[in-house]
């Protein structure tokens, strides 16, 4: 996905919101160690799903990957 991409910077606001809302309502429910943790890995969740994107879109889309006969 280009930095041109219609709607990214939309994407990108709407997820950092998310990690903030999630920190925050960590924060008031657990304590300041578990929000951390908690928007740590919902960053990371975003992280592993851009990353799984990207390896889709670079996968040739030709044949049947699961090898049935």
């Amino acid at each position: 996905m280009s930095p041109d991409a219609p709607g990214l910077w939309a994407r990108v606001l709407v997820r950092a919101l998310v990690v903030v809302a999630a920190g925050v309502m960590a924060l008031g429910f657990l304590g300041p160690g578990e929000a951390v943790l908690v928007a740590g890995l919902t960053v990371l969740t975003y992280l592993l799903l851009w990353l799984r994107e990207r390896a889709l879109a670079r996968a040739p889309s030709g044949g049947n990957s699961e090898g049935g006969g």
